[in-house]
């Protein structure tokens, strides 16, 4: 069954529209080619073998790479295959009034790009006609074309797009359109019938290669992770489109709501990682850490613990005093009296149930420590 964003507004008119990301070509030095680890790969038809080689390092940096480096890289396989100049790659929800960006990287174009295609986005030719059910089939079109938009025309011309070609392709699970859109500057470089084939050849790959890449992100975070994992992670966007999830996290959200359903993260999470994604969401039975990564956020979420039940100052002191230090030294970190953290002290131990020091490492083991304020206090210094 198809799984829909569920958004039923114009959400351009919202100003919510993340901002497209532009890829530094110099912050990633070039990776081995997963293809040199194979024999044999060089037979058969070399139109054939240049698609085969450049799917195999695809899913090699997929796997390796982080968000916004794996589509640097992948514009990189791509060029080898199909000469450009410039492009534009993301996913998009389609509406009567034109697509609607979630997330998006450009390639040798400038930010500028990305805000003034917002202003001619109703006019857009290339987006307009996958509308009509096109997913999978590569449009080409000339900035010469007979019948453009004049608004359109115009910002191919300011950003020197002579040729375009574009493709997409629907990803069911999350009601989500993968695209990719490549440009030439120069009116005697169109893009041929074999350029057309070999785009529609690599969408599916491209949109493959992005669920694993995003299914690597949250991976790699969890081996990073010095604490206890949290129940389930997942990556959405700033409306709250899950983007890719763990398995079993809709099953943890409904902890905190029972009725929830959807692509979409409940709207409450949604209001929270816009305002404040640098501070935890604290609900009834979760506790959820929104962190940007790459034009996305990264949600972890697991059960509130008895931690939880304790104040940023409480959880800095005991961490502190947990560790080995005196109450003379948790002071001096802490930039408090002596006084003040057997006030903490005693509080936290009232808080979690505990009698002496030697309970704090076994509190702090079984809860996974304190994952996500980390208490970087007021003159005082994280662990």
């Amino acid at each position: 069954m198809r799984i829909t964003t569920d958004i039923g507004q114009d959400l351009d008119a919202l100003r919510d529209v993340p901002a497209a990301i532009v890829l530094d070509e110099f912050a990633w030095p070039p990776r081995p080619a997963r293809r040199a680890d194979f024999d044999g790969v060089t037979r058969g038809d070399a139109a054939q073998r240049a698609l085969g080689l450049m799917l195999l390092d695809l899913y090699a940096v997929a796997a390796q790479s982080a968000i916004g480096e794996f589509e640097y890289r992948f514009f990189s396989l791509l060029q080898a295959l199909m000469p450009f100049d410039a492009a534009w790659t993301g996913v998009a929800t389609h509406l009567p009034t034109g697509p609607v960006m979630h997330n998006s990287f450009l390639y040798r174009l400038p930010h500028a790009f990305f805000i003034d295609w917002k202003r001619v986005r109703d006019c857009d030719p290339l987006a307009h006609r996958t509308l009509r059910g096109a997913h999978g089939r590569a449009v080409r079109l000339s900035v010469v074309e007979p019948g453009l938009d004049a608004r359109f025309r115009d910002w191919c011309v300011k950003y020197g797009l002579a040729q375009l070609m574009f493709v997409c392709t629907l990803d069911r699970r999350f009601g989500l359109t993968t695209f990719v859109s490549i440009y030439r500057q120069g009116l005697n470089r169109p893009f041929s019938d074999d350029d057309a084939c070999r785009f529609e050849e690599v969408i599916p790959h491209l949109a493959a290669a992005l669920t694993i890449n995003r299914a690597a992100q949250l991976t790699r975070e969890r081996e990073r992770a010095d604490t206890v994992a949290p129940a389930a992670r997942a990556l959405c966007d700033n409306f709250g489109v899950l983007h890719h999830a763990d398995h079993g996290f809709d099953d943890v959200l409904r902890t905190e709501w029972p009725a929830w359903a959807g692509a979409r993260v409940p709207e409450p999470l949604v209001a929270h990682l816009r305002r404040q994604s640098g501070r935890p969401f604290v609900g009834d039975a979760l506790r959820i850490q929104c962190v940007p990564v790459a034009g996305l956020f990264q949600i972890d979420a697991r059960p509130r613990s008895l931690l939880d039940r304790l104040s940023p100052r409480e959880l800095a002191a005991i961490r502190f005093y947990g560790a080995g230090r005196s109450h003379k030294e948790v002071a001096q970190q802490m930039a408090i009296s002596p006084t003040t953290v057997r006030h903490y002290l005693r509080c936290a131990y009232r808080k979690l149930g505990m009698h002496d020091k030697s309970q704090i490492a076994g509190m702090l083991g079984a809860t996974g420590g304190a994952t996500d304020d980390e208490a970087v206090e007021a003159g005082g210094l994280p662990r």
